[in-house]
């Protein structure tokens, strides 16, 4: 019985050798795959470099000719928005202070609407941030209100390149 339960010990012990070689093995080579792919060929890193200053919200329609989706409610608000940067009487400075509340008043009714998630929600945010920016723009009492009102005008026409 004693040579029995040596044995078994003995057996265990090689058993137990085994499996932990075996399992420092399966943790080599998963760190070994993972370092493996999660490297990138350096032009991809030029390129990420070179882009770095692009939105890349805008970037996913343009290389994958896919649209995002986007709720009625906000598709309602930017077509509001498009229909009054496109009426060309705003292209006066004088109706400043009219178009940037318009528009502003569009953007909070938009957000308050909004129901949409995920990765549309956030490239919605991507969008909202820069048309707020040039809104805020808008506002000011600079001389360079053409400039600022075309770049309103290309953000807010800029959802359809990104949304349907």
């Amino acid at each position: 019985m004693k040579i029995l339960a040596a044995n078994n010990k003995k057996r265990m012990t090689i058993n137990h050798s085994k499996n932990y070689k075996m399992i420092r093995l399966l943790i080599f080579l998963l760190a070994v795959i993972i370092s493996c792919t999660n490297t990138q060929p350096a032009k991809q890193l030029e390129n990420k470099k070179e882009n770095d200053n692009e939105n890349p919200i805008a970037i996913i329609p343009a290389k994958t000719g896919i649209k995002l989706k986007a709720d009625e409610a906000t598709r309602k608000n930017v077509a509001a928005m498009v229909q009054l940067i496109n009426d060309t009487s705003y292209q006066n400075a004088g109706k400043r202070k009219e178009l940037s509340v318009f528009i502003q008043n569009k953007i909070d009714t938009l957000v308050n609407q909004c129901s949409m998630k995920g990765a549309e929600h956030d490239a919605l945010h991507v969008w909202l941030e820069q048309l707020l920016l040039d809104v805020k723009k808008l506002k000011g009492e600079h001389d360079e209100y053409t400039e600022n009102y075309a770049a309103v005008k290309k953000d807010v026409e800029s959802f359809y390149e990104i949304f349907e």
